[in-house]
């Protein structure tokens, strides 16, 4: 039984082509030797991160993430068990959206950081819904 997780959080900063770059090269790295695979989404000062893999090894991740301080004010979007993994093929798979993409696939026309980081979780929930356009479209 895999462990999934959805969360959204607050960049402390923009983040360079290169530092991002970076991060992504070290995120694959370490998720592929901890079994781990997901997709992450940069919008608007936003990271919005889908990880599925063994529930240790998710914990440990959430808690590293936790502490990383490119992240301000993190909003657990879901998390759960699953028999299949969502994203398999990707240790990381990542979107840079930009606002009219972001507007397309959720139907929101002020689609901004208040909205998706808003603390009203249901599952119909912009930023849930971004990451859920992705796994269909595999």
């Amino acid at each position: 039984m895999l462990k999934y997780l959805s969360y959204v959080s607050k960049q402390s900063h923009s983040l360079t082509e290169a530092a991002l770059e970076k991060m992504l090269f070290q995120a694959r790295s370490s998720n592929e030797a901890a079994g781990i695979t997901g997709m992450l989404i940069c919008y608007e000062g936003l990271f919005i991160q889908y990880l599925e893999g063994e529930e240790g090894a998710i914990t440990r991740l959430f808690e590293k993430i936790s502490k990383d301080k490119r992240h301000q004010e993190i909003l657990i979007l879901d998390y759960g068990h699953s028999e299949t993994r969502s994203f398999a093929d990707w240790s990381m798979a990542f979107e840079r959206l930009k606002p009219e993409e972001a507007r397309e696939i959720t139907g929101y026309k002020n689609l901004n950081r208040q909205v998706l980081f808003s603390e009203a979780i249901d599952k119909n929930h912009p930023a849930l819904q971004l990451l859920k356009s992705f796994i269909k479209n595999l």
